[in-house]
């Protein structure tokens, strides 16, 4: 693709996302064949120049603009889905300020490689506009009704809670959610200025959340992302509760209670195999897809299974909703919890999971290193050294010119062995 990367269109606004880009891609959504656009935000700093040439060149071209302003990505595509209009959300996720994007979807999906060959032919190729003009509606309601279908899955609680919202798109909506689940709550990184979305905190930065839960003395804590599509937890001991071990708990449950899907979860490559030895110990098998959620989810629906996701907490539960959503994952943990009066450290307890690390590399070309054939085959090499009892991954960054290297291993001395030859390897590559 031209424009749309591996989740829309990405990039530093006023370089790549310039005014002119995003206008031609508003006058194109008309493609789409829907006469209605739901706008969403984050918190960063952009967001207002985009959204603006989102409006202008949506209602220059007849289309009609439902703004709702900041909501979290789930819930604009909650909204998108339905009402059935287009959606667009401006936000670069975990991405530092600086950074922004633009999300499309149709009718609460994500756009097909068709629907975005057809977008990318209209930004190249703009007709001539016509003398319609859509209108500008201020969407009160998309907030309310996200909100009321989070609170249909609301257990309460007497846990002491603590939450991050990143600065970001979940500042006003979780603490709203989690106020009715429990009276203890504490609520972190809920005032966005436009600059410290997702800085030293949420889910890329658990850092405040686990000092805050261990002097507290909460008993656990839940950090979104700064567009609320990803959630991570920790334990009263401050200890990590990443993606991979939040479906492990939710598999779980399914499975207790005859709802887990031809008894399969789907996790990355990148999952645990710690975690997926403990899941099939209780019978629970895993598929293992490509990083990226839309292989998640194309397995997902595919094999009609009922949870899934990625270690850096995008997580799907398809008979609750088709997309990631962090606040509601984090509600459903609750549930699970409360129903089956445990804590997050028992599940931690009991599984053992394998010593993991992972590197980024800073490259200039990523196609060099990933044709390279001697990095493959040392690769091969150290798999055949460990009884293929490890994970070895190098793969390109679908956002940024970093190269990733993962080890994992049964203890953390061969991952730092093998991660360090790697690495240089990729270096001097």
């Amino acid at each position: 693709m031209k424009y749309f990367g591996t989740d829309g269109i990405r990039g530093i606004p006023n370089e790549k996302l310039t005014i002119d880009l995003v206008t031609k891609l508003s006058s194109a959504l008309k493609v789409l064949g829907n006469k209605d656009i739901v706008l969403a935000t984050d918190t960063r700093l952009s967001k207002d120049m985009l959204s603006s040439a989102i409006t202008a060149g949506s209602l220059a071209s007849g289309l009609n603009v439902h703004f709702v302003g900041v909501i979290p990505t789930p819930a604009l595509i909650y909204y998108s889905y339905i009402h059935k209009f287009t959606g667009v959300m401006i936000t670069a996720s975990h991405n530092p300020y600086t950074d922004n994007g633009i999300k499309v979807l149709k009718n609460g999906f994500k756009l097909s490689e068709e629907d975005e060959l057809a977008v990318e032919n209209l930004i190249d190729n703009p007709e001539e506009k016509d003398n319609q003009i859509g209108k500008y509606l201020i969407e009160e309601n998309a907030k309310e009704e996200y909100l009321s279908f989070i609170k249909k899955h609301i257990i309460k609680s007497n846990k002491k809670i603590v939450i991050d919202c990143a600065n970001g798109a979940t500042f006003e909506t979780a603490p709203e959610i989690f106020k009715n689940i429990t009276n203890d709550l504490i609520v972190l990184a809920n005032t966005p200025d436009g600059y410290n979305i997702n800085n030293k905190c949420g889910s890329t930065h658990l850092e405040m959340l686990k000092e805050t839960v261990v002097n507290e003395k909460a008993d656990l804590g839940f950090a979104f992302d700064g567009d609320g599509d990803r959630v991570l937890a920790v334990d009263s001991n401050g200890n990590t509760v990443d993606g991979d071990m939040l479906i492990y708990i939710l598999a779980r449950y399914l499975n207790k209670n005859n709802k887990l899907n031809d008894n399969k979860v789907v996790l990355s490559m990148m999952s645990n195999l710690g975690l997926i030895k403990s899941l099939n110990d209780y019978g629970i098998n895993v598929i293992e897809t490509p990083v990226g959620d839309k292989y998640i989810v194309r397995a997902l629906f595919d094999n009609h299974l009922s949870v899934g996701g990625e270690n850096s907490g995008h997580i799907i539960v398809p008979d609750v909703l088709h997309t990631g959503d962090g606040v509601l994952n984090a509600v459903l943990i609750m549930k699970v919890l409360a129903e089956t009066n445990t804590n997050l450290s028992d599940y931690l307890n009991e599984v053992k999971m394998y010593a993991d690390k992972m590197v980024n590399i800073k490259v200039k070309d990523k196609s060099k290193v990933l044709n390279n054939k001697s990095l493959f085959n040392r690769i091969e090499e150290i798999k055949k050294e460990l009884n293929n009892d490890c994970k070895i991954i190098v793969r390109a960054s679908g956002t940024e010119d970093l190269i990733r290297v993962s080890v994992m291993a049964k203890d953390n001395d061969l991952v730092n062995k093998y991660s360090n030859e790697l690495v240089n390897i990729v270096n001097n590559i």
